[in-house]
C-alpha cells in the first residue's frame, strides 16, 4: 500500500506534468496552418519540461529499473536552460526563429555530460561500468550541469539591446516579464546547483522538490501570459478568423501582403502607396484596407512605417551610415519626417537612439 501513496515532490511533479501535457494540446490546437515552424521552440521547451516533470515522478519505478535514472533527470534538467535562453531570443523577436548558430547552444548539455563521464572515469579511477552508479559522476554532472547552464545564459550577454528593443514593442512589457522570470527561475536553479556542487549528497528529494516548485512556478506564469503575448498568427484559431471577417481568399491575400513586406521590402520605396499595393494584388484599395486593418490590426501607413523604423534601428546600430544616409535606405521622403515618426514610435530621436544603444 505504500508504494501507491505519493509523496510530496512526486504530487508536484504530477502536476507539472499535466500542465504541460495542457500547455502542449492547448498549443498544438490553436496554431493555424503555416505557423508550425515559430511554434517548434515553445513545443520543444514544455515537451522536455514535461519528461523532466515525468522522470521524477516516476522516480520510485525508474530506479528499479535502470542504473542511469539521475543521468536521464539530470538531463532532461539540464536542457532546459539552453531550450529557454532560445526561447527568450525567439520571444524578443516573436515573429521568426533564432538564427541556425544559436542553435548550437543545445550543444552543451551533451558536451556536459561527456565531461562528467570523463571527470568520473579519469580523475577518480571509476570504470566505465560503475560511472554510472558511482557518487563521483553525480558530482561532477552537478559541476558540468552548472557550467553548461552559465553557458547557456551568457548568450544572453551577447544580445545585450534586447530589453530595450521589447520595450518599445506592442506587449513589450508582458515580454519583457515573462524573459526575466524565465531568467531569474534558471539562474535561481544554476545557483541551488553550485551550492550543491561541493556535497557528497547524491541527486535526491530535496534538490528535486525545489527545481520542481520552480518548474511548475515557471509554468503557470506562461500559462497566464506566453498564449497571450504570442502573436495572433500563431495561436489565432480558425473559428477566430471567422469573427474577424476574413474569408480563406482573404487569408490568402494577407499571406501575399505579408511576402510583399517580409520578402520584396515594398516599404524601402518612399513613393509606395496603398494604389500600388491594390494594383499588385489585383483588388480594390479599399479591399486592401479592409484586410490590412483586419490582418494587422494597424492602417497601411502605419504598416509601412512600423518596417521602416525596425529596419532603421538596426542600421542605426549595425552601421555607422549617417541619419540621412538611414531615413533613404529604410524609405523615407526627407530626414525631418524620419525623425518625426522615430521619436514617435521609438520615443527618443534616432541619433539618441544610437548613441544608447552603442556604449
Amino acid at each position: 500500500m505504500d508504494s501507491l501513496r505519493f509523496t510530496v515532490p512526486e504530487v508536484l511533479s504530477l502536476i507539472g506534468v499535466f500542465q504541460c501535457v495542457y500547455l502542449l494540446v492547448h498549443i498544438a490546437f490553436k496554431v493555424r496552418k503555416g505557423s508550425v515552424v515559430r511554434l517548434i521552440l515553445p513545443l520543444m521547451y514544455f515537451f522536455t519540461l514535461g519528461c523532466a516533470f515525468f522522470i521524477d515522478l516516476a522516480r520510485r519505478s525508474l530506479l528499479d529499473i535502470s542504473v542511469y535514472y539521475d543521468v536521464f533527470s539530470w538531463g532532461a534538467w539540464t536542457l532546459i536552460a539552453p531550450l529557454g535562453v532560445l526561447l527568450i531570443i525567439q520571444i524578443s523577436q516573436i515573429h521568426t526563429l533564432p538564427s541556425l548558430r544559436s542553435w548550437l547552444i543545445l550543444l552543451v548539455m551533451p558536451l556536459a555530460l561527456g565531461a562528467a563521464f570523463f571527470a568520473s572515469h579519469y580523475t577518480q579511477g571509476v570504470s566505465q561500468e560503475s560511472a554510472a552508479t558511482c557518487s563521483e559522476l553525480y558530482e561532477w554532472l552537478n559541476v558540468t550541469g552548472v557550467i553548461a547552464g552559465a553557458a547557456s545564459l551568457l548568450m544572453i550577454w551577447t544580445r545585450r539591446n534586447i530589453f530595450a528593443d521589447i520595450l518599445e514593442q506592442k506587449a513589450g512589457k508582458e515580454r519583457y516579464w515573462l524573459i526575466l522570470t524565465l531568467i531569474i527561475v534558471n539562474v535561481a536553479f544554476l545557483g541551488l546547483m553550485a551550492l550543491r556542487s561541493g556535497s557528497n549528497v547524491n541527486f535526491s528529494v530535496d534538490i528535486s522538490l525545489v527545481r520542481t516548485v520552480l518548474g511548475l512556478s515557471f509554468v503557470y506564469l506562461v500559462s497566464t501570459s506566453l498564449l497571450r503575448i504570442y502573436p495572433v498568427a500563431l495561436f489565432l484559431p480558425y473559428q477566430g478568423r471567422r469573427e474577424f471577417g476574413l474569408n480563406q481568399e482573404d487569408q490568402a491575400l494577407a499571406k501575399r501582403i505579408e511576402d510583399l513586406f517580409a520578402l520584396d521590402k515594398i516599404y524601402h520605396e518612399p513613393t509606395y502607396s496603398r494604389s500600388d499595393l491594390a494594383r499588385e494584388l489585383g483588388i480594390s484599395e479599399g479591399s486592401a484596407s479592409r484586410i490590412i486593418n483586419t490582418h494587422f490590426s494597424k492602417s497601411f501607413p502605419q504598416l509601412l512605417n512600423e518596417h521602416r523604423i525596425d529596419d532603421s534601428k538596426r542600421l542605426l546600430i549595425e552601421t555607422k551610415a549617417s541619419i540621412r544616409v538611414v531615413s533613404e535606405e529604410v524609405g523615407f521622403n526627407s530626414v525631418p519626417s524620419f525623425n518625426r515618426v522615430f521619436k514617435d514610435m521609438v520615443g527618443q530621436s534616432p541619433s539618441g537612439y544610437r548613441k544608447n544603444m552603442i556604449k
